[in-house]
């Protein structure tokens, strides 16, 4: 799958897609035009995992709602809804890292929430710097700085002043959309404790 796909569209039919290499960003549009980024789901994640059961007796997602994108191209494994269902229900041990894969999705949620609620644009912004390379893509950053933005809640220019003082203070090397950490020892020292291990 190439970078820039949408994978929730009223268009076509919807997908599980295991993630093997690559990463997927879900996104909300709200109805003035505003979107904002919600989660990532890279190597080993499951997208989306809403269709994993039926609600109401149906597979799906409020596809007008939820935007789920390829912001790298993807290697994937996809699945009907149906058959993922059926291997859950078949399957106690997928049931159960299914369960978990939730649950850690929820507590990230809510972590997330805290962080976006008390903490400033510069822990915010090494919150996602130190999350995205060392968790999705450990090769480094391809986001622009309005793109980060959108994630974290704040301006681009707060995430530019926040990635010149991690780069004066070389704990980043930045280039055209592209975001290396040179130190992740102090970028980690920088960010909110509940984010980092």
């Amino acid at each position: 799958m190439e970078k820039g796909n949408v994978i929730t569209n009223n268009i076509e039919p919807l997908y599980l897609y295991y993630v093997e290499k690559g990463i997927f960003k879900l996104s909300v549009d709200h109805i003035e035009g505003e979107s904002k980024t919600i989660c990532f789901h890279g190597e080993g994640s499951i997208c989306p995992y809403s269709l994993s059961r039926p609600l109401d007796g149906k597979f799906q997602i409020d596809v007008d709602f939820f935007v789920i994108t390829a912001i790298t191209d993807i290697e994937t494994i996809r699945f009907r809804p149906e058959d993922f269902y059926q291997a859950l229900r078949e399957n106690p041990d997928l049931s159960i890292a299914m369960l978990d894969y939730v649950i850690m999705h929820s507590n990230l949620f809510m972590r997330e929430s805290l962080t976006l609620s008390y903490d400033s644009a510069f822990v915010k912004t090494c919150n996602i710097v130190y999350i995205y390379t060392h968790y999705l893509n450990k090769m480094g950053i391809n986001l622009t700085q309005s793109e980060i933005g959108e994630m974290i809640g704040e301006t681009r220019l707060e995430v530019a002043r926040s990635l010149k003082k991690l780069r004066e203070g070389n704990v980043i090397k930045t280039s055209r959309n592209c975001i290396e950490v040179l130190d992740s020892e102090q970028l980690k020292l920088y960010c909110n404790p509940d984010f980092v291990d």
